[in-house]
């Protein structure tokens, strides 16, 4: 019967180890999503702010070729 305890007590520690590193590798995964999390949040922020100014500069494209259009229009009714 002693010769069991030392192969429980074994086999105990491995599982603990075992554990050990289960928990370890958990905590390093939880810690690279926050990281990923972050570094896509911040992308995507960069993105919504490109899009605004995309989103201005076609406003101002508009403007700009209507003003020539409506020019070009003029000028074309005098000839």
């Amino acid at each position: 019967m002693e010769e069991k305890k030392p192969l429980t007590n074994n086999r105990i520690e491995e599982i603990e180890e075992l554990l050990n590193e289960i928990k370890n590798e958990q905590t390093n995964l939880s810690e690279n999503l926050q990281k990923n999390f972050s570094v896509i949040m911040s992308k995507l922020m960069k993105l919504q702010e490109y899009n605004k100014i995309e989103d201005m500069t076609n406003q101002v494209f508009e403007i700009r070729m209507s003003n020539i259009e409506d020019l070009l229009f003029k000028i074309s009714s005098k000839i």
